[in-house]
């Protein structure tokens, strides 16, 4: 009984020590450069569930410094905000927020799947309040109702 435990506790102090490895640290950040580098460009909004729930949003635009912008036919910009993601989780986490919903505590958390030039984003929509989540959680497949929104975005042709 006294090698179990030992075991145990020996297991725990090295999951402790590999939360705190700045190795891990630094292999996080790098993977989220990674991801950003390639999200980072013009998507068309191929698809939206429930239709409509992009309401005149034709394309998205997302930045390297982590920022977006929900564009029109046209490429008018309709709004726009800031988003996070971290491809170490499973699914891969996107969350984001308007500029407007920041001011009262809205936020979107979501999950996306990106391969080449498709990208599939699924979010549900709440708000914090006193550090504590107010709404579905966060969605852990890209389906309806669990989800507020699905969307499929194909990269936008850069005309090169």
């Amino acid at each position: 009984m006294k090698l179990v435990l030992s075991t145990l506790v020996v297991f725990a102090l090295g999951l402790g020590v590999m939360a705190d490895d700045p190795n891990t640290k630094d292999a996080k950040s790098r993977a989220i450069k990674q991801s950003v580098e390639a999200l980072v460009g013009t998507w068309e909004i191929v698809a939206a569930q429930p239709p409509g729930s992009t309401k005149e949003a034709k394309q998205l635009d997302f930045r390297k410094n982590h920022t977006y912008a929900a564009l029109d036919a046209k490429t008018n910009e309709l709004w726009a905000g800031t988003f996070d993601l971290d491809p170490t989780e499973t699914p891969k986490v996107l969350d984001h927020r308007s500029n407007e919903s920041q001011k009262t505590g809205g936020d979107a958390l979501g999950i996306y799947e990106l391969d080449g030039d498709e990208l599939k984003v699924c979010c549900v929509v709440g708000t914090w309040k006193e550090k504590r989540w107010t709404g579905k959680p966060r969605p852990t497949e890209f389906k309806l109702p669990a989800a507020d929104v699905v969307l499929e975005l194909r990269r936008a042709k850069t005309g090169k």
